[in-house]
Parts: structure tokens; sequence; C-alpha cells
């Protein structure tokens, strides 16, 4: 069985041949090459020397010639000779003199001479290759196929003299070559020609970052891989995928990476003189998921990767200065794994020997900036300062650097920075110390650099901005990171990376807020969490809002969102259900997120074609002061802010903004009452209850009546209650607000008694959900009843399910219950559009890590409608989602400011009027619970004000039983 690339290098690798060999000796490794591979070289050595005296004989013959070169660049292609490339170059120019009208002849001679550019500097090969391939293309005599042929050996040609010389022009001919080939022969479109073009678009791609580009190289070169997986193809696709991650850190591009780049090794042969390229690909796809995955990917084998790559490059080659800088990053990444020294040594050699070679070169500051990471990695390592101070130099002097674009700016005055942080932390130095603020803030003021560079650089500006008590500025570096955040987080990411980027930030908000607070600044503060709390949310009501507001002004641009989002609702849909049920990421997934992203890139687009439409100017734009303020108009909103600084409730009215100090709610004390209560639910005893009305308690005198002295002070009670909205941070969103209280005294000092709870994720959803108009005809659709009593899978069978449903259904004329095997994800997806009331009886999965797969379950096994399901509808004209499912209101563990849960999908799906649950309850006190609720909806309350009956008569009836009535919440208008 013939070897492939694979197989020798990782033999190479099992055996030990990289890791004996010395990196201050020689950093490249010689990679061994199979005796089959020899005797492929020993036939065509055979067929040259017979055709030797033939070639003199017949000197005028081009065919002749044409075949001696071929022979000399297939033994080219076996022993990396140069010699015989060469030779056969100097062939081919013959032939061309004596056939100057052959087109193959110069097609030929065209990709000889893109060959022997890689071994020689200097564009003269590249010119003459562009010439003699343009000539090529120019035959009449072509047929359409065979011209396409020629077009991509130009585009190849001018690709490759683009690389070189970075003329403009050169690129967009190479483009336009590669994209007229691809239409010659219309659909399908030929593998050649596809790869040509996703090898142009990633050229073209690398010197304007151009989004369309790249997915439409993606889009090609998978293509191109479905009709004939070449190993060329192979590894172009990996290395479109590697560069499409940074743009929207989607950690199954880098997944997809990995594996195809495998493939491409495993396609290749050993004694491929482009080896060097399938090598590096392969070690730099595992050193990105190194990264993607926070020190978890395949990095183990990059490292001799990358070395054989470098052992296998030609002499001379002008990319080699650039490979080594790639091993030392590739050493850098391993040793923040292993913590061995010999991995830090070899990357410190790596590094210093591509400073030397890169002396002269314009890319030096790149090698003068990889050292100073080294070095902050070796005091880690050892705790010599003296590496701190060697790095400061060194990056310093990378920043000098003339030109120096700006996203590497920004970088390195981040890594600047933080090495002047480390060093004043072991040394202390207010200058020093200062220094890095300076240029902390310089860093964050830089445009279109990294979000993940602006992100690093607010937090870290943050930190040391709260040390020094300047907390103006620090509320400024909280903001800088925050939108960093919005950055990571746009609609082209996917669900998987936006929930990953948000637990990164989780609390970034709530300690920005605390920041502006002590600064004086309430105001401020409230923008701050708005921006900062409820991101996916924020963004999926504002697109299903605009597509209902822009029916009747912009009906054609209304319809064309509405498409786009569906289109990207579907994609993301069925990769939220591929992850369900493999835990991991399917074959196919790719395309499927291609398909996400871009739509999400379409969606951009439109909203800025939005903006232009008279009265939706400030569509996906931060709200105003005036606005947020505006909000409490049918009652006040209490945004409560939990961080270590301080904690607060922000008092929103018209009127302004009153901050209430809440020293006693602490992070640690909120953590140590939220275990006790989920302690309490799981035991669900007379015990369990006496610790949770000691923690509503706690809640009442601590958050609950400081918080109603200025909400809704109870001198100034007369009637019916005020309503008043909830809007938690952090962990306070386990806890029940809405029931604080003192129920063992009787003496009135409960939340109920004061006022009509409602919860909201963001004042601005709040407003939103009320600028929703109601459909006059929604008043004859009755109530759609769920009852799903048993599964196929192994939950535990709700034999109240069905009752509750019958009762429910009574108390609507017009009613339809779908009973366990008749709710289906299709029907229900079907039916709900048609009633404007729902009522769900059934289990939930909550997803604590992904909150997005949350989902109910129905009967079948494997049916169920997940949170994107339901987030997806477009349910314009409905009223009010009952939710008797457990804990269909409790956020993630992870990002509890996102609101991502059952219960906030139906509000963003257009329910303006949500009920759900925190905890479990027993079947029959959710039927008694929903027979009430929908009683005093009859009689005329609305939502918040009937689920507020009902709760306070479940405490007459069960005081002492605060986990039967304590756990329903309203959320919504």
């Amino acid at each position: 069985m013939r070897s492939t690339l694979e197989d020798v290098a990782m033999e190479a690798i099992v055996t030990g041949v990289c890791h004996r060999v010395d990196p201050r000796s020689a950093l490249g490794v010689a990679l061994p090459t199979p005796e089959q591979e020899t005797g492929r070289t020993r036939l065509l050595a055979e067929a040259i020397a017979l055709l030797d005296p033939v070639v003199e004989r017949h000197v005028q013959q081009p065919g002749t010639l044409a075949l001696m070169a071929r022979c000399l660049q297939a033994l080219h292609r076996e022993t990396d000779d140069v010699a015989s490339l060469r030779r056969a170059v100097g062939l081919w120019e013959r032939a061309v003199t004596v056939d100057a009208a052959s087109p193959a002849v110069r097609h030929d001679l065209g990709a000889a001479l893109i060959d022997l550019s890689a071994y020689e500097g200097g564009i003269a090969h590249l010119t003459d290759a562009v010439r003699h391939t343009q000539e090529a293309t120019l035959s009449y005599a072509a047929t359409d196929r065979r011209k396409a042929t020629y077009m991509c050996g130009l585009s190849r040609a001018l690709c490759a003299l683009f690389e070189r010389t970075g003329q403009d022009m050169v690129r967009k001919l190479a483009l336009g070559e590669a994209a007229s080939a691809a239409a010659l022969n219309g659909e399908p479109v030929p593998a050649e020609c596809g790869y040509a073009l996703g090898a142009a678009l990633l050229t073209s791609y690398e010197a304007t970052g151009s989004m369309e580009e790249i997915e439409y190289a993606v889009t090609a070169l998978r293509q191109v891989v479905d009709l004939e997986p070449h190993p060329e193809s192979l590894r172009a696709l990996a290395r479109a995928l590697c560069l499409m991650y940074p743009t929207n850190r989607d950690e199954r591009l880098i997944r997809e990476a990995v594996e195809t780049s495998r493939r491409a090794l495993a396609a290749a042969r050993p004694a491929d003189p482009t080896r060097y390229r399938y090598l590096q690909q392969a070690a730099h796809a595992r050193l990105l998921s190194h990264a993607a995955h926070g020190g978890r990917g395949v990095i183990d084998v990059a490292v001799p990767l990358q070395r054989l790559a470098i052992g296998s490059m030609p002499e001379g080659h002008p990319g080699r200065v650039a490979a080594i800088g790639v091993l030392a990053d590739t050493w850098l990444a391993q040793f923040e794994k292993t913590q061995e020294s010999a991995d830090l040594d070899g990357a410190f050699e790596a590094t210093l020997v591509a400073m030397r070679l890169s002396k002269e070169q314009p890319d030096h500051h790149r090698h003068l900036a990889r050292y100073g990471r080294g070095a902050r990695l070796a005091f880690e390592s050892s705790g010599d300062a003296s590496h701190l101070q060697r790095g400061v130099r060194a990056t310093t002097k990378a920043l000098k650097t003339d030109d120096l674009p700006k996203d590497l700016e920004a970088s390195y005055l981040l890594q600047t920075a933080t090495l002047l942080i480390d060093y004043t932390d072991q040394n202390p130095d207010d200058e020093l110390r200062q220094a890095a603020r300076n240029l902390l803030s310089a860093c964050v003021k830089i445009d279109g650099q990294e979000p993940h560079v602006l992100a690093e650089a607010g937090g870290r500006w943050a930190d040391l901005a709260i040390a020094a008590e300047s907390w103006l500025e620090a509320g400024m570096a909280h903001f800088s990171a925050l939108s960093a955040m919005w950055r990571m987080t746009g609609m082209e990411v996917s669900r998987e990376s936006q929930e990953s980027t948000l637990h990164r930030f989780s609390g970034m908000a709530s300690s920005g807020a605390a920041c502006l607070l002590q600064a004086g600044k309430p105001m401020n503060a409230l923008m701050v969490l708005e921006l900062g709390r409820g991101v996916m949310m924020t963004q999926d009501l504002d697109f299903y809002d605009e597509i209902r507001a822009l029916e009747h002004s912009a009906p054609q641009l209304s319809r064309r969102l509405s498409e786009q989002l569906k289109d990207r609702d579907e994609a993301a849909a069925m990769l939220g259900s591929r992850l369900i049920v493999a835990g991991a990421s399917l074959p196919g997934d790719g395309r499927i997120g291609d398909r996400r992203r871009i739509a999400a890139r379409n969606l951009k687009l439109l909203a800025a074609e939005v903006r232009k439409v008279p009265g939706h100017e400030r569509f996906l734009e931060p709200p105003s002061d005036d606005e947020l303020l505006a909000a409490s108009g049918r009652g006040p909103v209490v945004v409560v802010n939990l961080s270590r600084l301080r904690s607060d409730a922000l008092v929103v009215q018209p009127s302004g903004v009153t901050v209430v100090p809440l020293p006693a709610v602490t992070p640690a004390a909120v953590d140590s009452l939220v275990a006790a209560f989920q302690d309490a639910v799981t035991q669900a005893d007379a015990a369990a209850n006496d610790t949770m009305l000691d923690g509503l308690a706690w809640l009442w005198d601590n958050l609950a009546e400081p918080v109603l002295s200025v909400a809704a002070p109870a001198e100034h009670h007369s009637g019916s209650l005020p309503r008043l909205w909830w809007c938690p941070t952090g962990p306070l969103s386990f806890l029940p607000l809405h029931a604080a209280g003192h129920y063992r005294s009787g003496d009135g000092r409960t939340v109920a008694a004061r006022v009509v709870s409602s919860y909201i994720p963001t004042i601005m959803a709040l407003r939103r959900v009320r600028a929703r108009g109601a459909d006059p005809s929604a008043a004859d659709r009755g109530l759609l009843a769920v009852a799903v009593s048993r599964t196929e899978g192994d939950e535990a069978p709700l034999p109240g399910a069905l009752s509750e449903a019958a009762e429910v259904a009574k108390a609507h004329p017009a009613a339809r219950i779908l009973v366990d095997a008749e709710a289906t994800k299709s029907s229900l997806l079907r039916e709900l559009p048609g009633y404007r009331r729902v009522h769900f009886t059934c289990h939930a999965h909550t997803d604590t890590r992904s909150p997005s797969l949350s989902r109910l379950v129905l009967h079948g096994y494997d049916d169920e409608l997940t949170v994107d399901n339901i987030a997806r509808l477009d349910l314009s004209s409905v009223e009010l989602a009952y939710l008797s499912v457990c804990e269909a209101a409790r956020p993630g563990a992870e990002i509890t400011d996102e609101a991502v849960h059952i219960a906030g999908a139906f509000l963003i799906a257009g329910y303006p009027d949500v009920v759900g649950t925190l905890w479990s309850m027993p079947d029959a006190t959710g039927r008694w619970l929903a027979r009430r609720f929908y009683r005093q909806l009859s009689d005329g309350s609305g939502p918040a004000h009937a689920l507020h009956h009902t709760v306070v008569e479940a405490h007459r009836r069960a005081p002492a039983s605060p986990l039967l009535w304590a756990n329903l919440v309203h959320i919504g208008r």
C-alpha cells in the first residue's frame, strides 16, 4: 500500500525523529522518504535517460521537447531537485520558440515558471509566467473547457505575482480570470475552475479583508472538495477555514479545518515538492484550535509538523522566516500546555533565529513582539522579572516601526502594557503603572482593531483604574470592553460562540455600572447595564419588531428582512438540533453554518437600508436617556446591580434614576442564598420551606424594603396596587424577588402587599414588547393547550397534564388541545400562529451551559422544541404564553444576564405576556394555579394582576410552603 504524507509525517513524529534534532543545531527536520517513492524516481530517471538522445536528435519537435519537460518536472516533484525543474523550463522555452502558437505549451511553461519562482527571488519568472499563460488564453483554437484551463493557469500566475508585488490591479485581474473561467462552462463548475476561483478569492481576501470574498472562497472550495478531493483543494479549504475563523470565532470552523488539513496530508504524496505547505497548514490549524479552545486544542503534534514543514522548504524560500516565526508561536502554545522548559527553549531559539534573519525585512517587528510574548511566559515560569524588562524593550522597539498597521499597533500596545503590569506587580512603580494605563487607553482608541484585543485592553485598563480609584476612567474602560463584546456577538456569530463570549464577559456590565455609580453617574451606569445585558435577546427583538413596523412603510424591505432572518434562523435551528442529537459537530455542519453566516451578513447590510427609512433612523442604535426613562411610565423599573465593588438598585422613573445602595447584597451573600434555595427545591420538605422563608425574609430586609421605600412608598398607597418591573443582574436572576417578605409575622411586610411584580430582561426589551400593535382579529382566536403526559424517552409521566389542559380549555370558548403524540414539533410550529394564547404542560430540559439548547420535551423520541425554535417564530398577533413546565424562566448558569430561557424565547417570538416558573412544582399545585390564573383573566384582570392574585391566594392556602407559590413569575408588559 502506498504511503501518504500523513503516514510518513506521523511515523517521524511517533519514532521521535523530530525530538532527536536539537533546535540549536537545526529548527527544520528532514522528512524521511519512503522506499516506494525511490522506486518511482528510478523509473523516471530511466525514462529521462531514454529520452535524452531522442531530444538531441529531434530538437525541432515541440511534442518531444514537451514530453521530456514533463518527465523532468515529474522528477522534480518526486525529488525536489531544482535542476530538473530548471531544465524542464528550458525545454518548454525551446518548445515555445518552435511552436509559438501552441497554447498547451505556453500553459505548461507558465506553470513550471510559477514552481521555479518558489526557489528564486524576484519577479522575472512570474512576469514571464503571466505573459505565457495570457498568450494561451488568447488562443481561438481552444475549446471552452481548454480555454477555462488556460484562464485558471493565468489566474494562478497573477495570484503568485500579486503575492510578490502587492499590486492591486494584479489582484483584480487574478480574480477576474478565475471568475470568467468558472462561468465559461456553466453549472456545475468544474473542480479545476472552482479551485482557481477559491485560491484567487483567498489571495484577495488576505489583502482586502472582504467578508464576501472569504465566504465565497469557502463555499467554492467546499464544492471543489466534494467533486474531487485533491490534496491541493483540501489544503486550500483548510486554509480558507482558518482565515474565516477570526471573523466570527465559530469553533466549528476550526474543527473542520483540523480535519480537512488532516485529509489533505492523507491525500498528498511524501515527495511532493510543496509538502511543506500541507505540513504547515496542518500545524497552523492545530495552533488555532489550541487558542480557540482555551489551551485544550490539538497542539501536541503541531510543533513536529511545523519543524518537518521547515525542513521540507526549498533553500532560500521567501516564506522560511515567517515559518520559523510560526514555529516559535507553536512552541509557545505547547509550553502553555506542558510547562516544559524544552518547549520554551525551542520557542526562544526559533524567535532569535527569526529576529536575526529578518533584521532588514519589513516584518522584523513581528518577531520582536513574539520575543515579548515569550519573555512574559518565561517570567511566569521562573519568576525572574528581568525577562519582563527584556520583553518590554523588544515590544517597544516593535512599536517604533514605521507605518505599523493599526491592528498590530493595538496588539503591541496591549502587550507592552501587560508586561509593565506584571513588572510593577513585582516591583511597585507608580510611573510605570501610569504608563501602562496610558498605553491601554491609547490602545482602545485605535479604530478597526481586533475586538479580542479591545476586550482584553479594556478589561486590564478597568482593573488598573479601579485600583487607582479613578472611577470615571474605570467606567470608560468597561464601556470599551463591552463595545468589543457587541462586535464579538454580532449576527454572523454562531449561537455557540455568542454564548461562549458572553460567558467570558459575565459580570462586566455590572462592574462597569458600579464604577460609574462610584463616579456619581447613575444614568451612564444604567446605559452600561442596558448595553451589556440581554445582548442576544435585544438583537432578535430588534429585527422581529422592525419587520412588523416596516410592513406598511417599506413592505419590500420588510419582506427582504423577513426572508434573510428566516434563512438565518432555519440554519441556526438545524445546527442546534444536530448538536443536541450528536453532542458534537456533524458532517455538513459547515455548509449549514455558511448559510447562517451569509444570511446574517445580508441582515447587516439590510439594517443600513432600514436606517434610511424615515422614522427608523435609530434602528439597532443604543437607546437614548429619554427612551430609557420613558419605559417607566406605567410603573417604576428596578434594575438591581450586583458587583464586588458595590451593589445597588437603580429605580427608574420618568423623572430620573434614583440609586438605592444595597450594602448587604454582596456576591457572596447572593451565591449562598441561591445555593440554599436550590437545595430547598431539591429537598422539598418542611425544613426546605423554612429555609426558603428565611431567604425571602432576608431579601425583604436587605433588598426589597429599601427599594420599595423609594419605588412604592407604603404611605402613598390608595386603591389598586401599583405595577413594578424587576430587572435583576447576575445570580439575582435565580431568586424570586417578587416573593420577598416576612411571611411568618403576617404584618404585611411583603412585596406582594405593596406592588404587582413583573420581570423584564432589559428596559429596551420592555419598550419593544409594549410597542407591538394588537391585532383586532386576535380576540376571536382562543387558546392552544399542549399536554404531554408521557414521552417515548425516559421522562417521568405527568398524569395531571391532561386534566390541567382540559380545565384550562374550559375557560376559552375557542380552544384546541394537543395531547401526547399529537403534540409534535411540526404540529406546534404550524398551530401556534392560529391562537392568541398557548398553555404548555410538559417536561423541559434546561441546558445550563448552552441555554439556547434548552427545550420543551414532546412525546416523540428526540422530538423537542428548543429555545431557538421558539424564538424564531414570528407571532405578531399573540397575547399570552403560560408555561406550566419546570424552570421555564430559569436562566443559564454561565450567562445569567442574557435571559436565554424558554420563557424569554416566547417573549421574543411575540408573546407580550409570559408566565413561567423558576423551579418545578407538583402536578396538583400546577393545576390549581393554572385554574385560578385563568379565572382571574376571565374576571377582567390582566396577566400580571391575574398572576399576582393567584399567588396571593396560594399563599393564603399554604402560607408555610413557599415552594408551592413563590416560583411563578410574570415576564413582559
